[in-house]
């Protein structure tokens, strides 16, 4: 089942570990990690108990500040707790759904009879008890996005662009070598704070942080998974009271700007390109061997980037499924701000997690990200199951069902283009695919229905059904003002602002260590990945 089966929520996008690159890295610092510690199974042992330990864990969580990430008090909220507590959460929901379902499961673990017998899931209920921690996961959330886009590589470095053009090259350096220069000083000598004006990533590169830049890259990823969770159960009422909503705007703010990420084509979107066009066995094994420190972090922010957009999608739909309950401005923000209807056709046009390649002897495969595990993999899809919808694929079709339905039907504004664009979904709904998802009768007929209503040309305003009338008058829009206290400063690419977090961060946290020395990523290694009661 797709619809309200719990199973979806765990299989969207959980990674035990950001695993093709920080396994190659975990490789480079073995002295740290041992591959059987990356790749150890956790799916029968219990990570973390009931009761004292979750709610341990839990407290330590807070809302980290842009110049605290990286810090160790960070890596062990975030990379050691924060992760210990999505991975059970996943488990948990994923051992519940099973008993539920009609799938007669043959596993005796001890695990299994715990969760059956408990039949809670005390992780996400303890987070839903303390709400001011989930308000501490969307400031983090806002953070990391910040860090990620505007810290760790600046927006003016044209990364993207030189990567476009050399990541076709058998084991290329992308051209970005040359942000080496004068960085030979690994302890963060005088040359450093020239470095700030390019990013942080080619002070980790040259120190060689960049294993630990990659679990701070998969924080994200963690926080949006685990908020997934939270939100199949509903909003948290505190989001719906007082000021609380302003928690919802601005995860509405953000998951608009990740289906924007996904919905770019791939050829303005390295980050979508790498995942639609790996490389072969043959030239992945060189190109690891041979890949610059600084390859290596702005791989973890293409690959995180790309996972943390699939985990969006997937909250988006959640956000679309209580729209009901969410507050009149958030459901403006939604329609008429970032027209959420419109974001969602590029990913049914121009699915994001479905490949077509070719591999040995020319021979062309279609593959589709799958779950597996807990954790999205592409794997390979027979022809005649193309049709077949994955977890991840139904995500934006059920965001459109609710995104069609009556609350937001009378609030939404049409115009000719709105109306074409979204037309275009017509001919892929089809009987294969409402048998898998009924739920898509009626966004057939709502277009049918759309198909033959009058509405005004593009700029002559909008024609909304709840007055039946046309409407081009202004509206006040409401500010993320909880994003701007969490970047703090009202302009976001202020120079002045991130050369003096960049120089902080440099100062204050990573110059001080190194990955080979990094005591954080030893504990990380036992305690998540290789700890107690893992085979």
């Amino acid at each position: 089942m797709l619809l309200g089966d719990e199973g979806l929520t765990t299989g969207i996008i959980h990674s035990i570990a950001p695993r093709v690159d920080l396994l190659s890295m975990m490789n480079d610092y073995s002295d740290i990690f041992t591959a059987s510690s990356a790749i150890s199974s956790s799916e029968e042992r219990l990570i973390v108990s009931p009761g004292m330990e979750t709610q341990s864990l839990l407290d330590s969580i807070y809302a980290a500040s842009l110049e605290s990430i990286g810090s160790n008090k960070f890596m062990k909220s975030y990379c050691i707790n924060l992760e210990r507590l999505s991975i059970q959460a996943h488990l948990t929901a994923g051992v519940l759904s099973a008993s539920q379902s009609t799938i007669v499961s043959t596993s005796s673990s001890s695990l299994d009879e715990l969760f059956a017998s408990s039949s809670t899931e005390y992780i996400v209920e303890a987070f839903l008890e303390n709400t001011d921690k989930l308000e501490d996961l969307v400031k983090t959330l806002l953070a990391l996005e910040y860090w990620r886009e505007n810290v760790l590589f600046r927006k003016e470095e044209s990364t993207f662009e030189d990567a476009e053009v050399e990541f076709e090259i058998e084991g290329g350096e992308r051209g970005l070598l040359d942000q080496y220069d004068g960085l030979n000083d690994v302890d963060g000598g005088e040359e450093a704070d020239d470095s700030t004006t390019k990013g942080l990533a080619s002070l980790l590169a040259a120190n060689g942080n960049s294993l630990r830049a990659a679990f701070i890259l998969h924080v994200e990823t963690t926080i949006v998974s685990m908020l997934n969770l939270v939100f199949y159960k509903g909003i948290p009422p505190t989001f719906l009271e007082g000021d609380g909503d302003q928690f919802l705007l601005s995860l509405v703010d953000y998951c608009a700007r990740q289906l924007v990420f996904l919905g770019t084509p791939e050829g303005a979107n390295i980050a979508l390109r790498r995942q639609k066009n790996p490389l072969s066995a043959t030239d992945l094994s060189t190109y690891l061997e041979t890949r610059s420190r600084l390859d290596e972090v702005q791989d973890s922010v293409y690959d995180e980037s790309y996972k943390t957009a699939v985990a969006a999608v997937s909250l988006s739909r959640y956000l679309c499924e209580n729209v009901q309950d969410l507050p009149t401005s958030i459901v403006s923000r939604m329609l008429e701000v970032h027209d959420w209807p419109l974001l969602m056709v590029p990913l049914i046009e121009e699915p994001p997690w479905t490949r077509r390649r070719q591999v040995e002897r020319k021979q062309i495969i279609w593959e589709k990200l799958l779950n597996d595990n807990n954790c999205n993999e592409w794997s390979e899809v027979l022809p005649k199951d193309l049709l077949v919808l994955t977890k991840v694929e139904a995500q934006p079709w059920i965001a459109l069902f609710h995104l069609t339905g009556k609350v937001c039907r009378e609030s939404y504004g049409l115009d000719e283009f709105r109306k074409a664009q979204l037309m275009r979904l017509r001919r892929y709904i089809h009987e294969t695919l409402t048998d898998q998802l009924p739920i898509l009768q009626d966004v057939a007929r709502y277009l049918d229905e759309l198909s033959i209503l009058g509405v005004p040309a593009i700029g002559g305003g909008v024609h909304r059904p709840s007055s039946n009338a046309s409407s081009s008058g202004l509206l006040l829009q409401r500010v993320d003002s909880l994003r701007e206290s969490v970047i703090g400063h009202k302009n976001v690419n202020s120079d002045e602002h991130l050369i003096s977090i960049i120089k902080h961060q440099w100062d204050e946290i990573f110059s001080h260590v190194t990955d080979s020395n990094d005591e954080e990523l030893k504990r990380v290694a036992f305690e998540v990945y290789d700890g107690p009661g893992s085979d």
